[in-house]
């Protein structure tokens, strides 16, 4: 019997490898690198986050998307009002008034969510309409008006499937309009 130079396990005296290290026997016993350290000039060190002690490595962030209201609305909250919602997306001007009769007294911060973000997809929709319809005597208004509808149209579809996934995301353009906030 052996030991082993680098763990002191027992071998066999024919044994070529450490089955405990894995150290080869008849050569000599390699020393453990380290990853050489830089320099003190050259390491950077963050400071420390708020509720993190020095030294500690830091927490990764998860990112949020602010334009996203789905933790806002209870699970609750989201099922009882769902086909509203869902209507203010498919029927537009009627189905936010049918959302404001049927649910006037209920005082939904969900259906709140969703009539004002119809609103400003309707307005942007009756304000490209118009500037369209009064400057129709160009060539590139009204074929820049017909996109900018076909985007809100568009917009609307995808803010109709994000109720149905029980999603409550501010939709790309509207996000950026500032009335009815």
């Amino acid at each position: 019997m052996k030991n082993c130079p680098q763990c002191h396990a027992n071998l066999a005296d024919d044994a070529m490898f450490c089955t405990n290290c894995g150290i080869q026997l008849n050569a000599a016993p390699r020393p453990q690198q380290q990853p050489p350290k830089p320099p003190q000039s050259q390491q950077f060190q963050m400071p420390p986050q708020p509720g993190q002690q020095p030294g500690q490595p830091p927490v990764p962030s998860v990112p949020v998307n602010e334009y996203d209201h789905t933790a806002e609305f209870s699970e609750k909250e989201v099922h009882d009002n769902k086909i509203f919602a869902l209507s203010i997306y498919a029927l537009s001007f009627i189905g936010i008034i049918i959302a404001l009769l049927a649910k006037s007294s209920d005082n939904s911060a969900y259906l709140r969510f969703h009539i004002k973000q119809m609103l400003m997809i309707l307005i942007s929709e009756v304000m490209t309409g118009f500037v369209s319809a009064v400057l129709c005597w160009t060539c590139i208004v009204p074929v820049a008006g017909t996109g900018l509808l076909l985007f809100l149209y568009v917009t609307q579809i995808i803010c109709f499937i994000n109720v149905c996934r029980n999603k409550s995301v501010e939709p790309l353009l509207v996000r950026k309009l500032t009335f009815l906030k």
